[in-house]
Formats: structure tokens, C-alpha cells, sequence
């Protein structure tokens, strides 16, 4: 938590209005090219320099439903299912009625934080550049917290 705390803190977050210096790339891949620009902290003196654009990541729906198919393999409701199918719980059952409610339960809240974002995009908007260095206090605390015992 501490490792992905200070990436957060130390994340460049872009201005949309001056991102990609004026003139955007497809997500294509890696992308060398040159252009002029000026750096006003030196008297606007103008230049042209080659620069390299990593590839830009788009979240899709569907690639954060296959991170999250992927992440709750990581977590203990397996051996807590196995331990009561052993216990005398139809097996069939017990994994139907698991897979419905979890569908739903996901399914449900990504819907509801979709519509919830919508609502609010325009106003979170001037915050967003916020929103890493809140993310690295966040997770910084409560790695102290987990390291002390205290959570």
C-alpha cells in the first residue's frame, strides 16, 4: 500500500485543456514525433525537440469487469464455499446462488457508481487533479494503520 500510495503522490496528472501539447494521438501504441513548442519559464523561446507518448490507457467496462473476474480469485470466499459444501450444502446450489448474487452485487454497483458519476462529473471535474494526492494520504494511513495494528 505504501508502494501504490507513493505512485499516487507522485502521479503527473495533465490538464486536459494542455494535454498532448495542443494536438492529440490515437492510442496506437508508442508514439515518437517531433514539434516545436516554447517553455514559457525561458523568455517563450521556441524549439523543436522529438518526444515519445506512451500508450494512453482506456478503461472500458469491460476490462475493469475482467480485472475484477481476476482480482476475487485473491480473495477467501473459495475455501469458505468449499468448507460449507463439506459441511453438508448442496454444491450445485451453493455455487449458483453464489454466482447470482456476486453478478448482481457487481453488476448493480458498477451501474449505480456509473450513474452516480454521471450526476456529478461536471463538479468533481476542477477536483480531479486532487484526486491522486487524496488517493496516496488515503492509502498511506491506512498502511500505518496496518502496520501499527490498529485497523
Amino acid at each position: 500500500m505504501i508502494l501504490l500510495a507513493l505512485r499516487f503522490f507522485f502521479e503527473k496528472v495533465e490538464d486536459e485543456s494542455k494535454s498532448q501539447h495542443g494536438h492529440l494521438h490515437e492510442n496506437i501504441g508508442e508514439i515518437e514525433h517531433e514539434h516545436e513548442h516554447e517553455h514559457l519559464n525561458l523568455d517563450t523561446w521556441k524549439h523543436s525537440h522529438w518526444h515519445r507518448h506512451a500508450r494512453r490507457v482506456k478503461l472500458t467496462l469491460l476490462g475493469i469487469a475482467i480485472f475484477a473476474f481476476v482480482l476475487g480469485f485473491a480473495h477467501e470466499e473459495e475455501f469458505a464455499l468449499l468448507a460449507l459444501a463439506v459441511g453438508g450444502i448442496n454444491p450445485f446450489t451453493l455455487m449458483i446462488c453464489y454466482a447470482v448474487s456476486v453478478t448482481i452485487a457487481l453488476v448493480g454497483i458498477t451501474l449505480i457508481s456509473i450513474k452516480a458519476y454521471q450526476k456529478v462529473e461536471e463538479k468533481i471535474k476542477r477536483y480531479e487533479k486532487y484526486i491522486p494526492k487524496v488517493n496516496a494520504i488515503v492509502l498511506l494511513v491506512m498502511a500505518v494503520a496496518f502496520i501499527f495494528g490498529l485497523a
